[in-house]
């Protein structure tokens, strides 16, 4: 059973052949990403059936709630993302005419976007399909240990409490600046 990607096999690897202190620490936070990695992978081709990406289903979906259209910036507000994401990501729905920019017909500098009636139609049918997939991607694992594990990663995430994770040297030692070398003859 692989409870870890190769990639974070590696890096587990390395911090143990260095007899690193924390390597247990350091594999519950690789193990973390490859179960995260292994479900963003599997919903990835779940959404590419539909010719969608996460970041496309979020913004058809605020779409959806808001039949009079949103601007592109209220948009990569409340989808998380930057205005320049957002661009690419309407360029995309727009292509597959699941969405519309429209200009308004008093100030054209302000912008709508509305969902197509096959956007409203694919949201439709989508979300309920896509929901019931999210609900089966840990049917496997029985559902105390289902609830222990929703309540541990709450804890970890500390509800609203998260604080960013930051890089901080962590490093007790120098790292040569391989920036200044020439590697080329």
């Amino acid at each position: 059973m692989k409870l870890l990607d190769l990639k974070y096999q590696t890096i587990l690897g390395e911090s143990q052949r260095q007899a690193h202190p924390k390597t247990e620490d350091i594999e519950l936070c690789l193990r973390v990403l490859s179960l995260a990695s292994s479900i963003n992978r599997a919903s990835s081709i779940v959404l590419n059936e539909f010719g969608l990406s996460e970041g496309r289903l979020v913004l058809l979906f605020l779409l959806s709630r808001q039949p009079s259209g949103l601007s592109p910036a209220l948009l990569a507000e409340q989808a998380g993302v930057t205005r320049a994401t957002i661009t690419g990501l309407l360029d995309g729905l727009e292509q597959q005419q699941l969405l519309v920019r429209q200009n308004n017909t008093s100030d054209r500098r302000v912008l709508t976007v509305k969902l197509t009636e096959a956007g409203q139609e694919l949201c439709e049918h989508l979300l309920p399909y896509y929901i019931e997939w999210l609900s089966g991607v840990f049917n496997h694992v029985p559902q105390d240990v289902r609830e222990r594990l929703s309540h541990l990663l709450s804890k970890a995430l500390q509800g609203d409490k998260t604080p960013e994770i930051k890089v901080e040297k962590p490093l007790s030692h120098g790292i040569p600046d391989i920036r200044q070398r020439s590697y080329m003859a």
